[in-house]
């Protein structure tokens, strides 16, 4: 049985303080969003725009620590059943969306059209061979040592970006490089402002993690 609206409206997720966390704000715009386009494809009146299983994949929140956020897991799993019920109604991709103001043709429709059921997702990349060396919960369980009086890189532009290389494990894993946020040569480009009268983290300690992100990430790019 697909996701209802009620069930995107009533979901709770656990709450997360002084860790990182997803935005509480972003997450409800996403899934107002989210309970429109179901809302609409069970009869519910039409959106300006339905949301499409891509989009939603490729959704990005701000980060929390100080603040209550909501906790990535319980999102992210919530996310995927999402994206899998917006692929059964036909709304896989941005290129699957509909004119305004139309739906996506029903599964039977889709069947007089030739096609015995509806067409499949294509079939999603191999991961490289062997066993990842690297995973989300590697990254988001990293942790470098403090400087202070010395050179340190900036905490705040270092978390955030390890926020886009978990998400980016993650993708990949999944088998959706497409809304991978990080490429190899992106992680080689970084740079991170210095902090020298506050604390930083350990610049020797942040490029030794870039180099090993960097080299997981051309594994699944030369695949």
């Amino acid at each position: 049985m697909g996701l209802t609206p009620a069930d995107i409206r009533n979901k709770k997720f656990r709450t997360v303080r002084l860790q990182t966390g997803y935005n509480e704000q972003d997450v409800d715009a996403l899934l107002d969003r989210v309970e429109a386009t179901i809302a609409a494809l069970q009869g519910g009146p039409l959106p300006d725009q339905l949301i499409t299983a891509e989009e939603v994949m490729a959704s990005r929140f701000r980060s929390t620590k100080l603040a209550t956020g909501y906790h990535e897991d319980d999102v992210d799993e919530f996310l995927d059943d999402v994206a899998a019920d917006l692929r059964r109604h036909g709304l896989g991709t941005v290129a699957d969306r509909p004119a305004p103001g139309t739906l996506p043709d029903p599964p039977s429709l889709r069947r007089t059209r030739g096609m015995d059921f509806p067409p499949p997702p294509p079939p999603a990349p191999e991961p490289p061979s062997g066993e990842p060396t690297m995973r989300p919960e590697d990254v988001r369980n990293r942790k470098f040592a403090t400087t202070r009086l010395t050179t340190g890189y900036n905490e705040q532009e270092v978390d955030e970006f390890l926020d886009s290389a978990e998400a980016t494990l993650k993708a990949l894993l999944n088998g959706h490089p497409e809304v991978a946020p990080l490429t190899s040569v992106q992680v080689e480009r970084v740079r991170f402002a210095t902090t020298r009268a506050r604390p930083g983290y350990d610049p020797t300690q942040v490029d030794a993690f870039l180099d090993e992100l960097c080299e997981e990430l051309r594994r699944y790019e030369a695949h």
